[in-house]
């Protein structure tokens, strides 16, 4: 099967120590699900060269598939919402990922969520 180039979207929350364990799994659902990029939605108050440190490793260990990484502040939901509902027709799938401490957080983005987008849903992590 040749892994097709629509995209996974992922809307993550972490702590900064997961985020290598998180981009590891999430890049190894990409592969496993047939695609070859990934656009990564991640909700925190980290910085962008924060979380690449973290995630520098993990990324490098696949650098034969494509991800676009995007950091949303708790407050700029509505914008992340905005920008995955834009590109709704071009996605393959989206996977929800969190840790504990971040549940609450993406319980409270779920119901923002579109049942058209939902029903896209490939894994849910925070279950």
């Amino acid at each position: 099967m040749q892994p097709e180039n629509k995209p996974i979207v992922v809307i993550s929350s972490t702590n900064a120590e997961e985020i290598p364990n998180f981009i590891r799994a999430m890049f190894k659902d990409c592969r496993l699900n047939g695609s070859k990029k990934l656009i990564i939605n991640f909700i925190s108050s980290i910085s962008y060269p924060e979380f690449i440190q973290n995630a520098r490793e993990a990324l490098l260990d696949n650098i034969d598939l494509g991800a676009y990484i995007y950091i949303w502040k708790p407050e700029e939901v509505d914008q992340m919402m905005k920008k995955i509902l834009e590109n709704r027709q071009d996605m393959k799938g989206i996977i929800i990922y969190c840790d504990d401490n971040n549940k609450h957080m993406i319980e409270k983005i779920l119901p923002k969520v579109p049942n058209s987008i939902k029903a896209n849903i490939i894994k849910d992590y925070c279950k």
